[in-house]
């Protein structure tokens, strides 16, 4: 009775979308949009036909960030500014993405006085303690990166699209074979002091944001558990996921797990992605034995009862799970950027975790994103060598080092390995606070567990296997 009282057209200007879409700006407008689209696609969980093919909430927030971070940072193959599009736009969509944080609580024991006196318990809302401690971290990390990006003005090297080619210059074999992209160039009489001082500073930085963003992906991936189905689909003996070579590099008593990484003659990424594979399979199966037996569900042998130990059979599972772990964190620490083994990824696949997806998700851009920008600054660093052999960046910066760029390099003998090997090796030397912002961030992250050379270029893409071998269901045998 009181809407038809005031009349029909005061109520139908109220209530009318369009007269509400009109007294709105466009920019507005256009950002609803995208966040309805975007919204959309999470829920029907990038089915677009809204049937039941859709991927679980955890697994489409972890590819929206991915693909946010591809869209907008790519390969980075220049070290300049964000336009300010790209730059509004991580920021705007990466807050709708971590929005879901916001409201992710867990329940606690709490105690409450009652109306009569009474002291009750009830359960009281938190916030997530991994999502509390981890998500402002990379938040920090992220506008550091940024940050670091937008100070990349008024430098004194430049790129020439051209590349290398057009203009007859001679050079390695590595550059050579993406003559098409950005070539980076400095002054023929190389870069000035104060320049090389700038960009080795933005570089020790840049390795700490590197080291603890991959400390919080590995921290994360550790909580996340293996997917019953793979557990199921992988040998439940070890020996057989490792194969007969890298098992006897594994029990070989006399030689230090140092010396295992040269036994295992790793000629390119690929072989060292695959024997991480198999340490990763043969640990999982170890270590289910050993819960089992623990737990009294492993059957009992009774033809071996009377000649075998089974408390040293148990203690031989644990040493040989020890040493997995000891080689499978040296591969790690010399190849820090390789793409994520196949239990990661399945980790990651399988994942029903929407906070793990999101902090793991989001601090593996963030670590590709300042391993590609250490990238960039190797190549101008080498840039430099080749403009000025008598550079200091040369003699006393990177001898020993392995420039990611240059690392097939015949030209410099003398630069081998990656800026990031040096940095480590400059921060282990001393760590004596160079910057505010680096030393806040050695200290937040000192439990980081990357710590050494470079030789991979950056790769978005996911690539794992195993052993032909290790995918056949073996029967049990008698050693683990």
């Amino acid at each position: 009775m009181k809407k038809d009282d005031r009349g029909t057209d005061e109520w139908d200007f109220s209530a009318s979308p369009q007269q509400y879409d009109k007294n709105e700006k466009p920019s507005q407008n256009s950002d609803v949009e995208t966040m309805k689209e975007k919204f959309a696609k999470l829920l029907l969980g990038e089915d677009i036909t809204g049937g039941t093919k859709g991927v679980s909430a955890a697994l489409a927030l972890s590819n929206a960030i991915t693909n946010l971070g591809a869209s907008v940072f790519g390969e980075l193959w220049k070290l300049e500014p964000l336009p300010e599009e790209r730059k509004s736009k991580w920021q705007r969509e990466m807050n709708w993405l971590l929005s879901p944080t916001n409201y992710m609580v867990e329940l606690v024991p709490a105690k409450q006085n009652g109306v009569n006196g009474r002291i009750m318990e009830i359960m009281t809302p938190k916030a997530r303690s991994d999502i509390h401690m981890n998500l402002p971290a990379l938040q920090k990390l992220d506008c550091m990166l940024l940050e670091t990006l937008d100070s990349m003005v008024d430098t004194e090297f430049w790129y020439a699209e051209v590349g290398s080619r057009a203009e007859g210059r001679s050079r390695s074999a590595g550059q050579s074979t993406r003559w098409w992209l950005p070539s980076p160039r400095v002054p023929t009489v190389g870069l000035s002091e104060k320049e090389r001082k700038r960009l080795l500073h933005h570089g020790k930085l840049l390795y700490q944001v590197f080291k603890a963003a991959k400390s919080i992906n590995e921290n994360v991936l550790l909580e996340m558990p293996v997917p019953n189905e793979i557990k199921d689909a992988l040998p439940k003996c070890g020996k057989a996921s490792l194969g007969i070579e890298l098992y006897k590099i594994l029990t070989a008593e006399s030689l230090p797990a140092e010396d295992m990484i040269g036994c295992l003659n790793l000629k390119s990424e690929h072989e060292a992605l695959e024997v991480i594979n198999r340490l990763e399979t043969a640990k999982l199966a170890w270590k289910e034995k050993i819960t089992e037996q623990e737990s009294g569900k492993s059957p009992v042998r009774t033809s071996w009862s009377f000649v075998k130990d089974p408390i040293s059979e148990l203690d031989k599972v644990e040493s040989l799970v020890n040493k997995a772990e000891i080689l499978l964190l040296l591969l790690k620490t010399k190849y820090p950027n390789l793409p994520q083994s196949f239990l990661d990824v399945t980790k990651v696949q399988y994942g029903k975790d929407v906070g793990h997806s999101i902090l793991e998700a989001y601090s593996r851009t963030l670590a590709n994103l300042s391993f590609r920008i250490l990238s960039r600054i190797g190549d101008i660093l080498q840039e430099d060598v080749v403009s000025n052999p008598n550079s200091p960046v040369a003699i006393s910066h990177l001898i020993g080092a392995r420039i990611p760029g240059i690392s097939d390099s015949p030209m410099l003998d003398r630069v081998r390995h990656s800026l990031i090997h040096q940095l480590n090796g400059v921060d282990g030397k001393s760590r004596v606070s160079h910057d505010t912002d680096a030393s806040d961030i050695e200290t937040q992250f000192s439990e980081a567990k990357i710590s050494s050379s470079v030789n991979a270029t950056p790769s978005r893409s996911r690539v794992w296997c195993i052993g032909r071998e290790a995918c056949h269901s073996v029967s049990a045998q008698n050693s683990p």
